[in-house]
């Protein structure tokens, strides 16, 4: 138990310093360029195969990693990363770990990794703070068509 409060300690600390400034509402028109934002560490440590299992999402070990489009993403153990590199775009989060409902409104959104939805075999996931809980704004409307706006603004993001 003391480990993985370390690892969510040093991710939460990596994650604070990687964020990147796009959030709605700073006053700023950012340009992303051809590249993604992204943050350093991928799902703040949490394993993105766990996501897939029924006791849901855990945190992974520096031990265990790799790295996806920039993102290093750690797993519990040897059969995850393998699990993972067997097939990485099944595994990754959707919309580069940026909240779903953000990427619907065209904004991007940092996000809490245990809210998640699985979308057609896609891991979405979704801002939770003291104004906003995504998943349930997400809920509340059509999915699909909330799917459809976030993937058309994800590829004119990455000149798709």
């Amino acid at each position: 138990m003391k480990f993985h409060l370390t690892i969510a300690a040093a991710a939460l600390a990596l994650t604070v310093f990687a964020l990147p400034t796009a959030f709605a509402g700073d006053g700023h028109d950012h340009d992303h360029g051809a590249k993604p934002l992204t943050t350093a560490l991928g799902l703040q440590g949490y394993s993105p195969v766990s996501y897939f299992s029924e006791d849901g999402p855990h945190f992974g070990s520096p031990e265990f990693s790799a790295e996806h489009e920039g993102v290093t993403y750690f797993f519990a153990n040897a059969e995850e990363l393998s699990t993972f590199n067997g097939d990485p775009e099944k595994y990754a989060p959707a919309y580069g770990g940026w909240c779903a409902f953000g990427m619907a409104v065209d904004q991007y959104f940092p996000v809490d990794p245990t809210l998640y939805k699985i979308v057609d075999g896609r891991v979405f996931l979704f801002l939770q703070n003291d104004e906003a809980n995504a998943l349930e704004l997400w809920n509340s409307k059509d999915e699909a068509e909330f799917t459809q706006k976030a993937d058309a603004f994800w590829a004119k993001e990455n000149g798709e």
